[in-house]
């Protein structure tokens, strides 16, 4: 009620004042007791569905995680061996064969250790490469060449990395 449509006389315009401080009021009373609805917080309810939904997701999240660091991890070693692979492409194409190409002999390095590989051998040219524990040693890569006209392909056969080795995916395929 606006003062301003009370009528002129004393005694209205104080009916209307006290009509107005009862708006008023009641005004206040609704705005707190909607404040205080508003303030409650979540229901007991609300947050196990909230911690549930978090439950799936780390389910889910946490083995597709472990996934991707084992092939990380294995990343590392199928880019070291791809020095040696030059290596015996080139010690073949020098001595027309595969045969003779082994590990420090025709240019081909010594084996190196890294962070997730533990050795690499070259015999006649394959390429076996040993990953550490860290990376699941039973995935070893193996690499067979075979030489074409003008290039040298590799096979991967025998490789354990082609199947789940323990708790580690596939890290390579064929």
């Amino acid at each position: 009620m606006l003062l301003s449509s009370c009528p002129s006389s004393f005694e209205s315009v104080v009916t209307c004042y006290k009509t107005g401080l009862e708006v008023a009021k009641n005004l206040t009373y609704i705005e707190e007791h909607i404040m205080k609805k508003l303030q409650q917080g979540f229901t007991l309810i609300e947050l196990m569905i909230v911690v549930a939904i978090i439950g799936i997701l780390a389910a889910v999240a946490i083995p597709a995680y472990q996934d991707y660091t084992f092939k990380a991890k294995f990343a590392e070693v199928v880019a070291v061996s791809s020095a040696y692979k030059t290596a015996v492409a080139i010690c073949a194409q020098e001595l027309g064969t595969v045969t003779g190409c082994d590990i420090e002999t025709n240019g081909i390095p010594a084996t190196q250790a890294t962070t997730h590989v533990a050795s690499i051998a070259v015999a006649n040219g394959t390429i076996t490469v040993t990953p550490t524990s860290t990376t699941n040693a039973a995935s070893t890569l193996i690499l067979i060449p075979t030489l074409g006209v003008g290039a040298t392909t590799w096979a991967k056969t025998g490789s354990g990395c082609l199947t789940a080795q323990g708790s580690a995916p596939i890290l390579c395929k064929l």
